[in-house]
């Protein structure tokens, strides 16, 4: 099945979509475990530390995205909140595991299978950008850092665009910057609700990168594997 032939413009997420969010954050959340000795101030082990702390994290995102809370209070936050629902209350090391997780998440160069080979198919056929909700300092970052950067003509974040997904206000803010039609383009992300029907209220198509296999109720183009992009695009 072959995506609609107008197509001149594939736009990708970032995290989970390409860059391995999940392994290389899940990898920097254990040394920060170990480092720190949160065993030995009372975090029973670190798939609770875990558990809670992607609670947490995911809760301070979506305040984030409602403008409650600023990136700052993201960032630290979620690091205190997570330790005091341990009963550890203690700002500095919150924030020593915020500055460590920063530093050490975006040099984490693991992308998912056959992101390179993709990426090389696609630059020779359309042109490529990203949109993520990401800070600029760490996505950029994790372009340079992964090698894939020159394949993408433009990248969105949502602090460039003062929006986040699934608002459509940073979809229609990356393609004033690339400049397009959003019916020349096709959006590819991990979230159903944030890319899915964020871009999809934006006026481009959508292909679901449904990796988990998720039921698919939304009646989604989906792929299960980069690779099957290939034959799609």
């Amino acid at each position: 099945m072959q995506t609609d032939s107008s197509i001149k413009h594939v736009l990708f997420d970032l995290d989970n979509t390409l860059w391995d969010f999940s392994g290389n954050s899940k990898r920097i959340l254990a040394h920060i475990f170990s480092e720190l000795q949160l065993a030995e101030k009372g975090v029973p082990d670190f798939e609770a530390f875990y558990a809670q702390y992607m609670f947490r994290n995911t809760y301070l995102w979506e305040q984030y995205a409602l403008g409650n809370v600023t990136r700052d209070e993201v960032r630290h936050n979620r690091f205190f909140i997570t330790f005091d629902d341990f009963g550890i209350q203690h700002y500095a090391l919150a924030a020593q595991a915020a500055d460590y997780y920063i530093h050490h998440t975006r040099r984490q160069t693991d992308l998912l299978p056959h992101t390179r080979d993709v990426l090389t198919y696609l630059s020779a056929k359309y042109r490529l950008h990203i949109i993520t909700n990401g800070f600029d300092e760490v996505q950029f970052f994790k372009l340079e850092n992964t090698g894939i950067r020159s394949y993408f003509d433009t990248v969105t974040t949502a602090e460039s665009a003062q929006s986040l997904k699934p608002n459509a206000g940073i979809f229609e803010y990356a393609l004033r910057a690339i400049p397009a039609s959003p019916e020349h383009c096709v959006y590819i992300g991990d979230s159903a609700d944030a890319d899915g029907h964020g871009s999809i209220k934006a006026g481009m198509q959508f292909i679901w990168f449904n990796a988990e296999r998720k039921p698919n109720t939304y009646g989604f183009k989906e792929v299960h594997d980069l690779n099957e992009l290939l034959h799609l695009l």
